[in-house]
């Protein structure tokens, strides 16, 4: 299975429950583990394109170009430590 689908479906279940604030940042708690994942507004509009689908990590640069004023290879950049840091977050 795709590596992004995987997360995907880790942010879709049920333990988790994800809150964006009014500011655009957001927060991801953990029901079982009350862990709680601050997210800025960026890392919650990624959480939510995967959400969504984006099923690469090109899909992630490119939704993230279009959305801030980022040039593509910072947007890359931080695709790739944004899902590293999520991996490591959503561990079981």
């Amino acid at each position: 299975m795709n590596e992004l689908l995987e997360l995907a479906d880790s942010l879709r279940d049920e333990r988790l429950t994800q809150t964006r604030l009014a500011d655009g940042s957001g927060v991801i708690l953990d029901l079982e583990s009350l862990q709680v994942l601050s997210l800025n507004d960026t890392g919650m509009f990624l959480v939510e394109r995967l959400k969504a689908g984006a099923r690469t990590v090109g899909e992630l640069t490119t939704a993230l170009c279009d959305e801030f004023e980022v040039d593509a290879e910072a947007a890359r950049r931080d695709v790739d430590q944004f899902l590293q840091a999520l991996r490591e977050q959503l561990r079981p």
